[in-house]
């Protein structure tokens, strides 16, 4: 009992500091300056999994930061922690709380959850403050709507480009989709049907669903749609495969490409009404082809903190203790992204405010908002994720790209958004389950079949024999039509029959032509 107490005196303590912002510089030489971060970390919060995760490699950035020898030399940074308990509620407060106390924050960083995210973006706009998102993707954060935001991390739009290239890759023109009724879902899909347009693929079939998806793929099916892209959730994912399964919608015929920034082993996962067994949804995602973020760059590049993007995860895993997030490595990346901008700001101000430094910042200042603004946009450095340079405030980064193979997700590839050029060969060989990749359609083979000539020279031989011999007797029918015995036998009628039969005999003579025996055409 007493051991247990002092646990968790120490896990308290250790949660109170981390709340609290880093202790100020005690050199005197350099200045302190803040940034304000908003993470999920309590405990049972949603997503707290991914603010605990890069909470770590947000504290090794900005030792990476400070100790650096030519990045903020007259500054020390540090971090100004909030947590938002992945709650809007929560968060705006928090937001509020540290505007109003403490030291002016330069910049905001964060935040994971959309519904926190959004309001805060809303707000910091009326603040001139600049944001900068480490994990959320949601493909409503535009330019045009938050041009205060920015985001380290790719957007779920940033998955359209690796599938079109797939497309194109193993020839796929004819696809069908379906999607996820709801906005993070049905942005990126949006997007994605006027891409597939634009590059004149065949869309046979687009299908959303709400609450019910087996109507959705029937309609699919109907359609004969062998090459499906979806947008949705795991817990959906579970649902689709299972519907898949049970309507034969899988194998050596259908490719499925999907998002795959999902939990580990998500289709292990167990639902309550669920009626199809971990095995069934395993057989019915064979080959399917899944789009996630690449937590760290496989170049083996010199990153801008001195270190190769190997040496950085193996300091991270030192310090993560049981924590994980996929999203470390662009927190860690994002803060340095901030640390440059902040560098390029300190410059800058020099010429509009000459007796100003970054220490003189304050809020409600459209000046220090254009200068933020303007050093984001224009930066560019090497991080452990990649090439980091924004486009319209979003992030150009590299995709991987994984293969459902035998149970388990396989590296197949990774596509580089900065070249726009897919590769793969950064991982396993795909594989199929024909031996080959599946088409996209049923393939309708026109065979011209043609009769054989000699076949073809006796009828019509016996047919010419039959026509004579026809005419013969229609003209002895009709030159002695008046004998007894020709009237009797109803010579009108025999005539009639007479004309049938030498039609009939003609038809085998011209319907038995095609164009290797006729010389039309």
């Amino acid at each position: 009992m007493y051991c247990l107490v002092i646990a968790e005196i120490i896990v308290l303590s250790s949660f109170l500091t981390t709340c609290q912002p880093q202790k100020p510089n005690v050199d005197s030489r350099r200045h302190d300056v803040y940034i304000a971060g908003f993470f999920p970390f309590g405990k049972g919060v949603e997503n707290a999994n991914t603010g605990r995760g890069v909470m770590p490699s947000v504290k090794l950035a900005l030792d990476h930061v400070n100790e650096h020898s030519t990045v903020l030399r007259n500054y020390r940074l540090h971090m100004w922690w909030n947590d938002t308990m992945c709650n809007a509620a929560v968060g705006v407060k928090a937001f509020f709380d540290m505007m109003h106390s403490g030291p002016h924050k330069l910049m905001l960083f964060g935040a994971a959850c959309t519904h926190v995210t959004d309001p805060i973006a809303k707000a910091s706009k009326h603040w001139h403050l600049t944001q900068l998102s480490y994990a959320d993707t949601h493909p409503m954060f535009t330019k045009d709507s938050f041009p205060n935001f920015f985001r380290i991390v790719p957007s779920e739009n940033a998955f359209n480009k690796p599938r079109l290239s797939l497309l194109r890759e193993f020839n796929w023109t004819r696809v069908g989709t379906i999607y996820q009724n709801e906005p993070r879902y049905s942005l990126a899909h949006n997007r994605l049907v006027a891409d597939l347009d634009t590059l004149n693929y065949e869309v046979v079939e687009t299908q959303s669903f709400t609450n019910e998806v087996t109507m959705a793929l029937v309609k699919l099916k109907e359609k004969d749609t062998r090459v499906i892209l979806g947008n949705f959730n795991e817990y959906w994912a579970r649902k689709i495969f299972c519907e898949a399964y049970k309507l034969e919608m899988y194998g050596r015929k259908y490719q499925w490409i999907i998002m795959g920034t999902y939990n580990e082993y998500w289709w292990r996962k167990p639902d309550r009404d669920s009626n199809c067994t971990e095995d069934e949804i395993e057989i019915a995602m064979e080959q399917t082809i899944l789009t996630d973020l690449l937590p760290l760059s496989t170049t083996g590049e010199i990153t801008v903190s001195g270190v190769t993007a190997d040496e950085y995860s193996a300091e991270y895993d030192s310090r993560r203790g049981k924590e994980y997030s996929r999203f470390h490595g662009y927190t860690y990346d994002g803060i340095w992204a901030v640390a440059l901008a902040i560098q390029h700001v300190a410059h800058k101000i020099r010429y509009f405010r000459r007796n100003q430094t970054v220490s003189d910042f304050r809020y409600r200042d459209p000046l220090w908002e254009k200068l933020f603004l303007d050093a984001l946009q224009n930066t560019s450095f090497e991080g452990v994720t990649g090439p980091v340079r924004f486009y319209d405030n979003e992030r150009k980064a590299s995709i991987l790209l994984k293969q459902f193979q035998e149970g388990i997700e396989v590296k197949v590839g990774e596509y580089s958004a900065a070249t726009q050029h897919l590769d793969l060969t950064l991982g396993s060989p795909l594989k199929w389950i024909g031996r080959q990749p599946p088409k996209d359609r049923t393939l309708e083979i026109i065979e011209h079949t043609r009769v054989n000539k000699t076949v073809y020279a006796i009828f019509a031989s016996l047919a010419i024999c039959g026509i004579i011999m026809a005419s013969v007797f229609l003209a002895f029918n009709i030159k002695y039509r008046n004998q007894r015995y020709i009237k009797m036998s109803s010579p009108q009628l025999n005539n009639l029959i007479i004309i049938g039969c030498m039609l009939t005999y003609t038809s085998i003579v011209f319907l038995g032509l095609d164009s290797g025996l006729s010389s039309v055409g």
